[in-house]
């Protein structure tokens, strides 16, 4: 197994994203799965899919992990669903966490996670991945202007610049690496 695969695996339940080592486990990113909220990851997978796929649960309010299995979009649609039948504000706390959960989060939060690992920049999104996306992408977030890194800022995870608002940390830094649990009555806060 690649040291850089064991060392995210080992960091990710640490966090408390149950990760497990599973041979042949496979789903949308080759070799890792997703199942209720938990990784399942063969020996075979880059660290940058295992990074990917735990990012997608690393930004949902942790009440809704447990939908996620396999298809990240059926996921979300359960999620939303469940929030919406809540008639929050637009503004909630939990409502703005919920809509701050989708590829991009993901995206940057596993930037965030690799940096914090220590992990090259190439082999947290290689080139060849995202249609051959990867070294674009690298470059985006190295320079805070993928729009994940927003999306983070607005879930509560850090902020994009050094000036501003708040005491949070600048990316790639985040202030905790998993959205944690969310009243339906939490206080709507502006700026």
């Amino acid at each position: 197994m690649d040291t850089y695969l064991q060392r995210t695996i080992e960091f990710l339940n640490e966090i408390g994203i149950p990760t497990y080592v599973v041979e042949g486990a496979s789903g949308f990113i080759e070799h890792c799965v997703i199942e209720s909220g938990t990784l399942k990851v063969d020996p075979r997978c880059p660290a940058s899919g295992l990074l990917h796929e735990a990012g997608h649960l690393a930004v949902v309010p942790s009440q809704y992990r447990a939908l996620f299995s396999g298809d990240v979009g059926r996921g979300q649609r359960a999620m939303l669903d469940a929030i919406s039948a809540l008639n929050l504000h637009p503004d909630a706390p939990l409502y703005r966490a919920a809509i701050q959960a989708c590829e991009a989060e993901a995206t940057a939060w596993a930037y965030a996670a690799g940096t914090y690992l220590k992990i090259p920049f190439e082999l947290i999104y290689q080139d060849h991945e995202y249609q051959n996306g990867g070294a674009i992408l690298r470059f985006q977030l190295s320079h805070n202007s993928h729009f994940g890194v927003h999306g983070l800022q607005h879930a509560g995870f850090c902020k994009v610049r050094a000036l501003g608002v708040g005491d949070k940390p600048v990316f790639p830094r985040l202030a905790f690496w998993l959205q944690p649990e969310i009243s339906p009555d939490a206080e709507i806060r502006y700026g």
